[in-house]
């Protein structure tokens, strides 16, 4: 409401005609029967009412119509992902139009597994189990995917395979790897995270961090 007082405001022009006529009202009253220095306060009180008059006439005139034009604006568009879960990494596959390679050796055995199809463009394969969790993403490309763009202060690069990788965290602890085999790209976070040590021997399995290519 604030806002929309402050925009009467700004379009508020008093005119020589409502001063005209607020003057007239003034001279109505009967402030003639006080002339002198007594009259003096009391014909400037009379006065500053006659001008908030006009004032609050004015606002009330405009109000309706900026509140109508208020109403009159259409709500603003969310973007709204277009998310998919599918019931296998085949059929994850298949909405994202590449093979998935889901190709590493997680430092805990899933209980439970949700595979998501993100824009049909990202790959996303959640797992948990033993109170620990990850998160891998799979997409065409060669950018960061990982939707983490948190400042990690440590970074470091390691070698899984034949292919370099990037590991974020702080203190000698990495919870995430992001990478690339120069067609797709690649992350997997791990939020209680894994020493470089531990890093390489998920992303080593089987063939290297490019699930075995």
């Amino acid at each position: 409401m604030k806002s929309a007082y402050n925009e009467i405001m700004g379009h508020l022009q008093v005119t020589s005609e409502m001063r005209r006529r607020a003057l007239d009202r003034v001279a109505r009253e009967d402030l003639s029967l006080r002339a002198g220095a007594a009259g003096i306060p009391a014909l400037k009180k009379h006065l500053s009412a006659a001008a908030c008059l006009v004032l609050l006439l004015a606002g009330a005139a405009l109000l309706p119509r900026v509140l109508d034009r208020r109403e009159a604006e259409p709500p603003p568009v969310l973007a709204v992902p277009n998310i998919v879960e599918a019931a296998s990494l085949r059929e994850l596959s298949s909405l994202v139009g590449f093979e998935v390679e889901e190709e590493f050796s997680l430092p805990f055995a899933p209980e439970e597994t949700v595979y998501r199809s993100y824009w049909n463009e990202v790959a996303q394969v959640e797992y948990s189990g033993g109170g620990q969790s990850a998160v891998f993403r799979q997409s065409l490309g060669t950018g960061d995917n990982s939707g983490d763009y948190s400042a990690y202060p440590d970074t470091v690069e390691i070698t899984a395979g034949d292919v370099p990788v990037s590991l974020r965290g702080s203190g000698g602890s990495y919870v995430l790897a992001v990478w690339t085999d120069g067609t797709c790209a690649y992350s997997l976070s791990l939020p209680l995270g894994a020493s470089e040590e531990e890093w390489r021997g998920i992303l080593e399995f089987n063939g290297g961090a490019h699930g075995g290519a």
